[in-house]
């Protein structure tokens, strides 16, 4: 199986390191923006493609809502987000706490901060989500989640046996 991980990336860096790394010590593979190499397409079309060639979705968001391109009203963050939902790819969001120390630089203001609110709301009004806050707290917590999720997926039909 393979999962995709969505967040910005200047401010989740070492977060996105670590949850890739939990990610493949459950075998699985990771689709993620670092790499995707020289395309020729548009960032957005490149990460929904590698969307479409995924089985889960892993949602990181802190305090950036990053980069809305010309063409769109959303960053491509909330487009994979979107996206995500509507293909019915099981999806599995985490959300910076908000009590935990951020680096100021790494916070936005004014509209896209008015955004990211909005974002934050619709992914914790449709999904049960989970909080995190260092990057090894984040990879434990990605960890537990898709295990769980994997080993659910894996179990023997009972259905199939005793009807």
């Amino acid at each position: 199986m393979k999962t995709f991980l969505s967040s910005t990336y200047r401010d989740l860096v070492d977060h996105r390191e670590r949850a890739a790394e939990a990610i493949e010590r459950l075998g699985q593979q990771v689709g993620r923006m670092e790499v995707f190499g020289a395309r020729p397409e548009e960032p957005k079309a490149a990460c929904l493609s590698e969307i479409d060639a995924c089985d889960l979705f892993v949602g990181i968001y802190a305090h950036r809502y990053g980069f809305v391109p010309d063409s769109s009203s959303v960053s491509i963050t909330e487009a994979e987000f979107d996206y995500a939902i509507s293909h019915n790819k099981p999806n599995f969001c985490f959300v910076v706490d908000d009590d935990y120390p951020w680096p100021p630089r790494m916070i936005e203001d004014g509209e896209a901060k008015a955004k990211l609110t909005h974002f934050k709301r619709k992914v914790g009004g449709g999904l049960v989500r989970d909080t995190f806050t260092t990057p090894e707290d984040l990879a434990y917590k990605i960890a537990s989640a898709l295990g769980r999720y994997l080993a659910g997926s894996t179990q023997p039909d009972d259905s199939a046996t005793n009807p």
